[in-house]
């Protein structure tokens, strides 16, 4: 965790720009911070590998803006000579519904120490899986309250709004009202047991009939087709995009927004009604407006560069990570709402699928749930991070979870290709072999320069590579394509490995070029690798580099700039043994 401002997100000393690098005016309109959202997790549970999943995949993203755009956004990017802004990471829990009051029920607690207890697991797991959030958000917070407050006021105002009869079919666990076409009805042949069930998630069902509060989701139709139709890549990966719009296209139904307190006491009253609590979802979604100190005031926009300005420019969000299960709750909903609000949507959805075990699905009944907390135990936060990036960032299809395809990429890639790349180039054999020490440096590092245009073909190979690489990982992340990100950056260990296999520099019988050449783009590759795989392992990258002698913290080191940019030599520390950056297991 970088910080933890749950309690105030404007809180002075967090937005500030680089030091000696004023902020330009000029007559466009200011940047925006980089602004992504995990959801809100439901506490009626504890935490699983999905939550860890999300969580990950989020943070990535931020901290890749944070190196590449200065924690701007890319889409209102800073002009030159600005400086550094902080990114935002929000992530947090989501405690009220039906589903918590009757967990808490069961587990014989007040619905709020309930929230408490189960809340706390969810911040625990940020913080152990090095998740750099700014926000850490509760829906029970004060305010969050008056939050979703202005919203529902917004809507009211906007005429959105209207009371009626509901009658349909409630799914508890989903928090969802569905209509009779996404149900169906089952039977247990054995038991002889008869229900009804969503046909999307294999929950069951209520029959309900009750008058509440609905929004006039069914006006928004259009516009929404609009917006989707004008923005191809505004949910990825692009299958989803495709059938939300066919959704949007098929019609849309007014939505029921509130749940009568009869029922539903655990949640936040309707403005004027207490007789109704506002449904669960609507007071979900406005938490990211929540993070960014909705209900913005004129005093919070009128500093350019105080905390409580770049935090309400941070909306729209870039970003919003949701499981593939709730996209139409943020792909349809959320949107709708925004727009009667008049407030702008968010950039892009991204929408990644599920973790199943055996290619079934995770349940507590099958007993195939894998814990977050233990495999980050057993087997390392920053392995279990990049395994997760790698095998779960495709999108668009489930990934089946292995303990044996988990630690054979440990073994293959991040000891076999990573690990072993890093110890093998500090080997006795090679560092006798280079120029002598740097008297400058106390003797303790040697120079070696990059090779010229007469070297070999495959060390041509190798810098064209390096210098092709960033473009490449950039590329991917900006389509938020994680796991082919990784990709782009094994390749490159994989080439480097084979270069140096090839030239054998602990060989006596090695050219003295040869050796160089090797070293040399050893050291480039693992700079590279560790500083664009930083945001998927941010703690063994930085043990990387201090094994390397970089300096951590120069701020001109850490510029995108100098991160791409070949060097025309390295710098080699003679001393100091290295240790495994993947230890081997005994197991």
């Amino acid at each position: 965790m970088l910080d933890d401002n749950s309690a105030s997100p404007a809180s002075p000393g967090l937005w500030a720009l680089a030091p000696n690098t004023p902020a330009p005016r000029s007559s466009a309109p200011p940047p925006s911070p980089y602004y992504c959202t995990t959801p809100i997790f439901y506490v009626n549970a504890a935490p699983h590998i999905g939550h860890l999943h999300s969580g990950v995949l989020a943070d990535v993203l931020t901290r890749w803006h944070q190196l590449r755009y200065n924690g701007w956004s890319r889409d209102s990017p800073a002009p030159l000579g600005r400086g550094k802004t902080r990114a935002i990471l929000a992530t947090g829990t989501d405690e009220h519904g039906l589903k918590i009051q009757r967990a808490a029920q069961l587990a014989g607690k007040d619905p709020k120490g309930f929230c408490d207890d189960v809340s706390q697991h969810f911040r625990r797991l940020a913080d152990e899986a090095g998740l750099g959030y700014h926000t850490f958000i509760r829906t029970t917070e004060p305010r969050h309250r008056d939050a979703v407050h202005a919203m529902w006021r917004a809507l009211e105002d906007g005429g959105h709004i209207y009371k009626g009869k509901h009658e349909g079919w409630y799914s508890v666990s989903d928090e969802a009202f569905y209509p009779l076409a996404q149900t169906r009805r089952c039977r247990d042949d054995k038991s002889g047991e008869e229900w009804v069930e969503a046909i999307e998630t294999g929950q069951r069902v209520e029959w309900t009939s009750e008058e509440n509060y609905k929004f006039r989701m069914s006006a928004f139709r259009q516009p929404l087709i609009d917006w989707l139709e004008a923005n191809p890549s505004a949910i990825l990966p692009s299958t989803r995009h495709v059938e939300v719009l066919e959704e949007v296209r098929s019609g849309l139904d007014d939505l029921s927004i509130s749940r009568p307190s009869s029922r539903l006491d655990w949640g936040l009253r309707v403005p004027g009604d207490d007789t109704q609590t506002i449904y669960v979802w609507v007071d979900a979604l406005v938490n990211y407006l929540t993070v960014t100190g909705y209900p913005w005031t004129t005093a919070a926009a009128s500093g350019e560069d105080s905390a409580a300005a770049l935090l309400h420019r941070a909306w729209p969000a870039s970003h919003h990570i949701v499981g593939k299960d709730i996209l139409r709750f943020h792909a349809i909903y959320w949107p709708s709402l925004l727009l009667a609000a008049n407030l702008p949507l968010p950039r892009q959805i991204v929408a990644h699928s599920h973790w199943t075990m055996e290619k079934a699905k995770m349940s507590k009944s099958r007993g195939n749930v894998v814990d977050p907390f233990h495999e980050m135990q057993t087997k390392g936060v920053d392995v279990v991070r990049c395994y997760l990036c790698r095998m779960g960032g495709g999108l668009a299809t489930d990934s089946d979870w292995s303990e044996g395809t988990l630690l054979e990429f440990e073994r293959k890639y991040l000891q076999g290709q990573l690990g072993n790349l890093a110890s093998r180039i500090r080997g006795k054999k090679i560092l006798a072999r280079l120029p002598q020490a740097d008297e400058q440096a106390g003797g303790k590092t040697a120079t070696v320069s990059r090779p010229g245009p007469s070297a070999s073909s495959y060390s041509a190979k190798l810098d064209s590579l390096l210098c092709s690489t960033p473009d490449d990982f950039s590329l991917r992340l900006e389509r938020c394509e994680v796991g082919q990100a990784v990709e782009v950056v094994l390749n490159l260990l994989g080439a480097c490995n084979s270069l140096v296999q090839s030239a054998e520099p602990w060989s006596p019988a090695t050219a003295q070029e040869v050796v160089e050449a090797a070293v040399y783009y050893t050291y480039e590759t693992l700079r590279l690798t560790a500083s664009l795989l930083g945001p998927v392992m941010p703690v063994k990258m930085r043990e990387l580099k201090q094994s390397m002698g970089l300096q951590l913290g120069e701020e001109k080191d850490d510029a995108w700039e100098e991160v791409i940019r070949v060097r025309d030599e390295v710098k080699v520390p003679l001393s100091g043994k290295m240790k495994p950056l993947f230890p081997r297991r005994d197991d």
